[in-house]
């Protein structure tokens, strides 16, 4: 292996003593794939353990913790235990190679889709109306936000019964936690809303209850972890910034979060409107000041990309991308072979990969890979 890359292969502890084997992880990637009753397929157990060996954090695609909060086609369920043979299955899968397996937990909230929803409507923090021609979701009684709340703890029991090494929550992407955070699309006058530390208080609410789950059924190797968008871009208004993302990434660290993953497309992005020179990657390392391992994603394609991931202030550099693209890409790495691994999928590899259909549909539609010609 070239000596540049021994950084990638050191071990690093979580707060709560595990160990992850190395400085590498998989991002969650959106499948598609699962079976029609919400079930982790057979396709997407195969997807699974073919990039086992990628890194000692593994991330799955996210789950639906709530019937009302289903985002995606085909999207694997966490509310219901006859998922609960499929999940075990899937973290056998997950851990093949060593990797903590951890099944990140998501409501789609305004960005689900009505027509997979039993009640035929999206619910959300407030009833502010989307783009032309998606619908103005439904506001949450305070009745319904303690329902989905204790659907977190739910869906964390049922992950620890599958024999998951922890859970993410998803607190990124435009998805109902993050819909919270906002101002934007959170207008309430309850608790829930007005000042960022109420707008804040659904996340550290979901954050306690999945603490509790755990506490009652886990032991202390369980490992919880918070995705999150470091800041948010609206058409009508700049969201919350970068210095409103340090408030929460305090108050996650005091709460007990033993990892915070932050969402992005490229690790060297800079914040607008931020208070100290630096990308956001380095201004949220310095926050946290190694109290708890940040996880980065980000255009991450070749060994020194995550080398330099690492100096920028990543403690484990997470692939989605570059995982689907080329599964093996660790183990070249290690054999020092890092000049064969694949940018973009070779011709020869279409359909050797094993991406499930639906997901190869999606990815290759939405030029989220490119194919070789």
């Amino acid at each position: 292996m070239n000596p540049n890359y021994k950084s990638l292969f050191e071990e690093i502890t979580l707060p709560n003593g595990v160990v992850l084997q190395d400085r590498l992880g998989v991002a969650p990637m959106t499948t598609y794939s699962g079976n029609p009753d919400g079930t982790v397929s057979d396709a997407e157990l195969e997807y699974y353990n073919r990039r086992s060996n990628i890194g000692g954090l593994f991330v799955s695609a996210c789950i639906a913790i709530s019937e009302n909060g289903i985002a995606f086609p085909n999207q694997f369920i966490g509310f219901d235990d006859k998922a609960l043979p499929r999940l075990k299955k899937l973290a056998d899968e997950m851990k093949a190679n060593g990797s903590k397996a951890i099944l990140q937990m998501q409501h789609g909230g305004r960005q689900g889709q009505p027509d997979l929803i039993a009640a035929n409507e999206t619910v959300a923090p407030s009833a502010v109306a989307g783009p032309e021609g998606k619908p103005t979701p439904r506001e949450l009684t305070a009745a319904e936000i303690d329902d989905i709340i204790r659907d977190f703890g739910e869906t964390t029991r049922r992950a620890i019964e599958a024999g998951f090494d922890g859970v993410e929550i998803h607190g990124a992407n435009t998805y109902l936690i993050q819909q919270f955070v906002s101002a934007t699309f959170n207008q309430r006058e309850d608790k829930w809303g007005g000042s960022l530390e109420n707008r804040l208080s659904f996340s550290m609410a979901v954050l306690d209850e999945v603490k509790k789950t755990a506490a009652q059924y886990a032991d202390d190797s369980f490992i919880i972890g918070y995705r999150l968008s470091p800041e948010e871009n609206n058409e009508d208004s700049v969201g919350y910034t970068i210095e409103d993302t340090k408030v929460l990434v305090e108050k996650l660290i005091e709460g007990g979060i033993h990892y915070v993953h932050v969402s992005l497309f490229e690790f060297k992005k800079q914040p607008r409107g931020a208070a100290e020179q630096g990308s956001i990657v380095e201004i949220l390392s310095k926050q946290i000041n190694g109290r708890v391992p940040f996880v980065v994603v980000g255009s991450v394609k070749k060994p020194e990309d995550a080398v330099a991931a690492l100096e920028e202030g990543a403690d484990v550099v997470a692939m989605g991308r570059q995982a689907l693209v080329d599964p093996e890409w660790t183990e070249k790495v290690k054999q020092g072979k890092e000049q064969e691994i694949h940018e973009t999928i070779p011709q020869e590899m279409v359909g050797k990969l094993d991406i499930p259909e639906s997901m190869w549909n999606a990815i290759t539609s939405y030029g989220m890979v490119t194919v070789e010609k």
